[in-house]
């Protein structure tokens, strides 16, 4: 055995000795979460009948969920007779792929632990995992490609915040990149991060940005009318959206809403917390404010004149979009996160205002901007003057909106030229080999 493969052989024993030791500690702590004691199936997770030989995906959370859906219905059209299973890691992301997602079927992603994960890709005997934006992880990508079955990252990236810590380590990381059978990144900068990281060129190429063609364009019609009238909302009531709202941005919501309450009576303020247990400390920004959570108005039990609404449900985001005359996008105005998708609200053509960090999502703010289809503000302290302005400008709203949906459109493609990355390293898979 020569030095290389000794190295490489102990680097994974020693990270599978660090997840062994770690995995009772783990178990306990989640035997403890009320909320996040469903995780503890991730340790053994089922396969579901019919699943066997599936073209597996996963996505990991929220955000690659709604990303993945509109890869879904493509893959299913080049793979007519092959199940497809959806894994997700979140509770989040497990509820919205249960709820959204009707052309798969759904379970959890093993822990990366050697045994959770061979066992699965055992029962699973998969064709091909495909995996969303960045999810590669020394034992999945290992035991899948061991089974003999091809890797393949769709939308793939690798950002500012994570290309670092797999850089540093790279020791660990480098062999997982290097099995990767195809790479189709976002664009240039994440195709090169991929190839640094050790995924040979040749497997590597750009094919555009999911998340232009995930997006709905429009929203039903009904569904918003209800909407409307469940919340109180006029026709023309104008309605701010602060969406996937993290720590800082309710205080910020905050601060603009004790001016604007005033300047703009009529004025309805919406606030979506990325994650739903965090409504209540959101909540606390607003102390002595009239509020309304969305839970209580669907109960039939809150007071529909509540000018503040925290929404507490969940696939109601984009609905709420919909109603919007301005949507400010959460994560993007403090550090920590480098915000969330400004496509979304973009596509429903409404006026969309984020911060100066968006690392996240490179891509979608170039191509917002370019069109004028979007506000960047410099930092939280001119955003107030920033939503006054427009609130004050219907005119300039609507423009802003129009030309934010038509780079969405301009930008879409991306489903299609992922979908024949999957489907080519299906059909240059060696049958019946175990590779590794």
């Amino acid at each position: 055995m020569g030095l290389p493969v000794l190295l490489l052989n102990m680097q994974y024993a020693l990270y599978n000795a660090v997840l062994a030791c770690a995995s009772p500690l783990a178990r306990a702590w989640l035997s403890l979460s009320p909320r996040h004691g469903i995780l503890r199936a991730r340790f053994a997770p089922p396969v579901p009948d019919g699943a066997t030989g599936a073209v597996w995906v996963h996505a990991c959370s929220v955000g690659e969920v709604s990303t993945v859906r509109a890869l879904i219905p493509a893959l299913r059209s080049r793979f007519p007779d092959v199940p497809i299973l959806l894994t997700t890691s979140t509770v989040t992301g497990q509820e919205l792929a249960l709820m959204t997602v009707k052309d798969a079927q759904v379970t959890w992603l093993p822990f990366d632990t050697r045994r959770a994960v061979r066992r699965f890709v055992e029962r699973l005997r998969p064709s091909v995992l495909v995996l969303v934006e960045t999810e590669v992880w020394p034992n999945l990508v290992r035991e899948t490609r061991s089974f003999g079955a091809p890797v393949v990252v769709v939308n793939a990236r690798l950002s500012p915040r994570q290309f670092p810590t797999y850089r540093r380590f790279r020791r660990l990381f480098r062999p997982a990149f290097e099995m990767l059978s195809a790479v189709g990144a976002q664009n240039e900068v994440y195709a090169e991060r991929y190839a640094l990281l050790g995924t040979p060129s040749k497997a590597v190429r750009v094919t555009g940005n999911l998340k232009f063609d995930a997006v709905a364009t429009e929203t039903d019609s009904r569904t918003r009318l209800e909407l409307r009238i469940g919340c109180g909302y006029g026709p023309d009531t104008p309605v701010l959206v602060f969406g996937s709202t993290r720590p800082g941005d309710e205080a910020l919501a905050a601060q603009c809403w004790s001016v604007l309450r005033a300047r703009f009576p009529e004025l309805r303020l919406v606030i979506a917390p990325r994650h739903n247990q965090r409504v209540a400390e959101a909540m606390e920004s607003f102390r002595g404010e009239a509020v309304v959570l969305r839970s209580a108005l669907k109960a039939g039990e809150g007071a529909r004149d509540a000018r503040v609404l925290f929404v507490d449900t969940m696939g109601e985001l984009v609905a709420f979009y919909s109603l919007a005359t301005v949507v400010v996008i959460g994560g993007s105005f403090f550090p920590g996160v480098d915000g969330h998708n400004p496509l979304e609200s973009a596509a429903l053509g409404v006026a969309t205002v984020y911060g100066p960090l968006m690392g996240n999502f490179p891509e979608a703010s170039d191509a917002l901007l370019a069109k004028g289809g979007a506000v960047q503000v410099e930092g939280p302290e001119v955003l107030c003057e920033t939503l006054e302005g427009l609130l004050s400008d219907p005119q300039h709203c609507r423009s802003l909106g129009t030309l934010g949906r038509r780079a969405v459109l301009e930008n879409r493609g991306a489903t299609d030229l992922n979908a024949d990355l999957v489907a080519g390293a299906v059909a240059a898979r060696p049958v019946g080999n175990r590779e590794l």
